[in-house]
């Protein structure tokens, strides 16, 4: 069974939709999409299995995949892009990874880590990645 792991990357400044339409679609990186996601922020969310995913977005058995999945929707529905992160994507992404009763088991970061981390990024613009950050 595969592992899935989430981390948060924060960039400071917006993606041309061309960027991230590559980011979202798994193609091979634009030196743009490399260069931004090697200054972003990152934090490690946790991890997950298949048995944590759900068909519906939000519905995931484990906080992390539910923010993945969150970001997925808001980064590639209307248009390509790193959503913004603002005080309504910082509430619906501290409410997404609130425990719920139906929640599998799962490796998750402690939630004043994440609300810490998303307080301290404000009007960043915020990707789900599932590799470690790039080594300084």
């Amino acid at each position: 069974m595969s592992d899935y792991r989430l981390w948060l990357a924060a960039l400071p400044r917006p993606l041309a939709e061309a960027d991230a339409r590559v980011y979202w679609n798994l193609k091979d990186p634009t030196p743009a999409l490399t260069e931004a996601l090697a200054d972003a922020a990152y934090l490690y969310v946790g991890s997950w299995q298949e048995t944590h995913m759900s068909e519906h977005p939000q519905s995931g058995r484990s906080p992390a995949v539910r923010l993945f999945d969150w970001l997925f929707l808001r980064g590639t529905i209307d248009d390509y892009r790193a959503p913004t992160l603002n005080p309504q994507l910082r509430d619906e992404l501290t409410g997404l990874y609130r425990p719920r009763p139906d929640d599998l088991p799962s490796e998750s970061v402690a939630a004043h880590e994440l609300e810490s981390f998303l307080a301290g990024h404000m009007s960043w613009h915020l990707l789900p990645e599932e590799t470690p950050p790039p080594a300084p």
